[in-house]
Order: structure tokens, then C-alpha cells, then sequence
């Protein structure tokens, strides 16, 4: 019924869905996956469900509970109850409530293809509108998804990876643009690619959509059913990202080799720019308030500086088509403003986002740069009032002054030579002054040279001298 899972470019599965293969449970497994880092599959965050009832006084209603068996125990509830229509489940997990400033934890890459608004795929069936995604993606040199999923009048293309931070977010919106930029032909809504994306849920059933389609089901897989390909990030966003034809020739070609070494353990690249500072500048800000108001509500006086500076963050962040519900909802979380209230006092930050989506630039010195606020770590420290003592209390990274900086340094300097193996000073010199008092031993007994006493221990002759010099001022001392 699926199609195979070696051979991406085969025909679409079958119009029929057997949900005993990929319900609920195995769209909650493969889209919110236990930890295997070393928590016992314990999984931090959030996973929200949704539901559109018409009639109700608020006919949006959302939740969230725990990842992990809460979320499944919850995606089989909702599909048990009458009415199973419209809804809805993140592809992400948060601290509290859906919004990329919570965001804990995304393991997918996607895209929503409304393809019956394109007048050449309007009317045909998912199956063959998902194998021609497939053979585009193939053309494209783009790997195929995991698995793709018909909504009732479009289509969802999801690509499993690991758990990723929040910290590759920047890549990981690069990645989003790039698949929206290639299965464009398809209708792929750009308003659909950030990391606070609901999508239905798998066995609900679409009230828009014409009768036999309106329940939602896998089409089209890559592996078996319940356990599609997961994929490495790294590995996707080098292939997803844009290279010349020979380039991506060439980076196939080395990671085949590695991967048939068994080599292939690409890792997300680290990549210091605008965007990931202002990711951890975000990551600070919210530190911060959590140190400062551990109830969550920034008090009066503290919100406005505040909420700027985390304004600009999510603007470098953020897509600009959920800029406004993104800053909204930190807003209502951190301040208590109303929707108007933000919006007003947010605008600047929310017009230049859209003038930088929009290719606008600013005159700054002698160069054109983005028109999106800046800000300097020191204005941000000045702004906010953070003294020394708060920079190490709170635990920032980013947000603290020199010393605190110099301090971080050193300490990510042995935490790497640890994890590379390499000794502390202390064990180093305690290990250097019992050579040198043995050079000196065989020195006084044997008569050995510097150069002979080096052979023999397998150092060279400024290690030795250094050693034996250094036990010579330890018994005199």
C-alpha cells in the first residue's frame, strides 16, 4: 500500500488509508520522539493540541500536555470523542504555551501544500498529487520527506530529523524558506513555516473538505509506516540549503563515503551570525525574567525595556508572517498587555521586520544593512539594569560585561580540554614534579644526561629541564 522505503522516487501510496498503520499514536511517537540523551526517555516541554468549534463563544480552543505517553494518551482521547473534526497538534514542544520565545524541542522539518488552490493539481487526488511532490523533490536534488500526509485539501510534507534546541533555530528557518522556495508549484503556504506550526492531527477528520477526503492519513512514506526515516538535521540542511549542481554533486559524493564508513555523524553546524545572537540574546532576556519574577509577570517599570529588547530578538527570528502573534503572545505572557495595547507600542519593531522581508535596507556608515533594530549587549545591560552579580545568578551568556565574559571563556576552555581528554593544571604539575624528582634520582645514582634522562622518559629536553628545575625549587621550599 506505501511506497517503498528505499526508492523515494516511486509512485504515491494508495487513496486509501489504513490508520491501523499511522494513526494518532504513531503521528504523536514520530513527531515528538523520547529523549535518548541520558533521561530515561524523559522529554521536556509541552506538545499543544487544538480544536475549531464552530458555535462555541470562542470557537478556537487550545491546550497543551507533556510530551511524551500524555500526548498520545491525549491524541487518542480526541479521536474517540464524536466529534473528531478540525483538530489540530503542534509540530513542536514548548516550556508553557505555543510561541517560539517558549519553544524546548522540534524534530521535524515541513511544509503545507494547499495544491487546490493551483489550478494544475486543483481536483486530483492526493496520492498523485504526492508522488509528483516526490519526483519535483527528486528533480530538485531535495530529499524526499519522511512521510506526507493528505489534510483533506492539501497536503503536509514532513521531514523527521532529531531533537533540535532552539538554538539552530536560524538554520533551521533557512531550511523552512528553502523547501516553501522549491515545492512552491505545489501551493506551499508560506505562512505555514515557523516553529509554532499546528497542523491537523492524523485520523480527524477536515470539515471543509469534500466527503470522501475529509479524513486525514498518510499517503506517501519513506520507511515502514509506523517508523518513517528520521533524518540528520546537518545532513538535511546541507542538502536543502542552495549549492551549485557540482557542489551538491561533490557533498553527496563525500557523505555517501562517510555513511558507507560508517562516518556520517554531521552534527547542526554552529554558525555565529546576526540571527543566532539574537536567539541567545532572547535565551538571556527570558533568564533573566525568570530570576527576576519567577511567577512569570514582568513588574511595573521593568516591562517596557524589557519587552523591546525581546521585540527586536524575535524580529531576527522569527518569520515576519507570525512576527505579530509571536511578540502578542510574550506580551500577554510577560506583561499582561492586551492585543491593541502590543501592537501600539510594538510597531516599530513589527514595521521594520516587514521592511527587512521586503529587501529594505538602511543607510548605516557607508553601508546598506538591514533595517531591523540593533542592538549592542552593553545598551541592552545598561537598559535592563543587570549588575554583575545578576549576570552569574541568572546564568547569562550573552548579556554580561567583560570580566563575566573573560571568566566564560576560560571556563569553555576547560570544559573543551576536558572533554578532549586533556589534564587540568594541577594534575599536570603534580605529574611534572614526580618526573623531575625521579630525573633527579637517576641524575645523582646514574650519572644521565638531560637529553638521556628525556629519552627516557619520552619528553623532550625543555619538558625535562622544566620538570627537574621545578623539583629542585620544591625541596628547597
Amino acid at each position: 500500500m506505501f511506497a517503498p522505503a528505499a526508492n523515494v522516487s516511486a509512485a504515491a501510496c494508495s487513496n486509501s488509508f489504513d490508520y491501523t498503520l499511522f494513526g494518532a499514536r504513531e503521528h504523536i511517537e514520530n513527531l515528538h520522539p523520547h529523549n535518548r540523551r541520558g533521561t530515561g526517555g524523559l522529554r521536556d516541554g509541552m506538545v499543544t493540541f487544538a480544536q475549531h468549534v464552530p458555535g462555541r463563544e470562542k470557537p478556537w480552543q487550545e491546550w497543551t500536555v507533556p510530551a511524551g505517553s500524555g500526548a498520545i494518551t491525549e491524541a487518542e482521547r480526541l479521536l474517540q470523542q464524536d466529534n473528531r473534526t478540525d483538530i489540530y497538534v503542534s509540530q513542536a514542544a514548548f516550556q508553557q504555551r505555543r510561541s517560539i520565545s517558549q519553544l524546548t524541542v522540534i524534530g521535524a522539518c515541513y511544509t503545507d501544500l494547499d495544491y487546490h488552490n493551483c489550478p494544475r493539481w486543483k481536483g486530483r487526488k492526493p496520492a498523485d498529487v504526492a508522488g509528483a511532490v516526490v519526483g519535483h523533490l527528486e528533480d530538485a536534488m531535495v530529499p524526499a520527506p519522511s512521510y506526507i500526509l493528505s489534510t483533506g485539501r492539501g497536503l503536509v510534507c514532513v521531514w523527521l530529523t532529531e531533537l533540535l534546541p532552539r538554538v539552530v533555530l536560524p538554520r533551521w528557518n533557512a531550511v523552512q524558506k528553502r523547501l516553501g522556495d522549491v515545492l512552491e508549484p505545489f501551493g506551499a503556504d508560506r505562512r505555514a513555516l515557523d516553529a509554532a506550526r499546528v497542523f491537523r492531527l492524523c485520523g480527524s477528520e477536515n470539515s471543509r473538505a469534500e466527503w470522501d477526503r475529509r479524513t486525514v492519513g498518510m499517503v506517501w512514506c519513506q520507511g515502514s509506516p509506523e517508523t518513517p526515516v528520521r533524518q540528520v538535521f546537518g545532513t538535511l540542511a546541507d542538502e536543502v540549503l542552495p549549492f551549485t549542481h557540482a557542489e551538491l554533486i561533490s557533498l553527496r559524493a563525500e557523505r555517501a563515503k562517510r555513511k558507507a564508513e560508517g562516518n556520517d555523524k554531521t552534527a547542526p553546524a554552529v554558525r555565529h551570525t546576526a540571527v543566532s545572537y539574537w536567539e541567545s540574546v532572547l535565551t538571556d532576556l527570558q533568564r533573566i525574567r525568570a530570576h527576576r519574577c519567577p511567577e512569570g509577570a514582568l513588574p511595573e517599570g521593568q516591562r517596557d525595556a524589557w519587552l523591546f529588547v525581546a521585540g527586536v530578538a524575535i524580529s531576527w527570528i522569527s518569520p515576519p508572517e507570525v512576527l505579530g502573534r509571536e511578540i502578542v503572545a510574550l506580551a500577554d505572557e510577560a506583561a499582561g498587555w492586551r492585543d491593541s495595547e502590543t501592537k501600539s507600542r510594538m510597531s516599530a519593531v513589527i514595521k521594520r521586520a516587514r521592511q527587512a522581508a521586503a529587501g529594505q535596507t538602511v543607510t548605516f556608515g557607508k553601508h546598506e544593512v538591514d533595517c531591523r533594530y540593533r542592538m549592542k549587549v552593553s545598551t541592552i545591560i545598561e537598559w535592563l539594569g543587570i549588575d554583575p552579580a545578576e549576570q552569574r545568578s541568572a546564568g547569562l551568556r550573552v548579556l554580561v560585561d567583560q570580566d563575566r565574559k573573560r571568566q566564560l571563556n576560560t571556563e569553555r576552555t576547560k570544559e573543551s580540554r576536558h572533554r578532549r581528554g586533556a589534564k587540568d593544571r594541577i594534575q599536570q604539575k603534580a605529574e611534572r614534579l614526580s618526573m623531575g624528582g625521579m630525573a633527579l634520582y637517576l641524575q645523582a645514582k646514574k650519572g644521565l644526561k638531560r637529553d638521556e634522562l628525556a629519552e627516557h622518559f619520552g619528553v623532550s629536553t625543555g619538558q625535562m629541564s622544566k620538570a627537574m628545575a621545578e623539583a629542585r625549587r620544591g625541596m628547597t621550599e
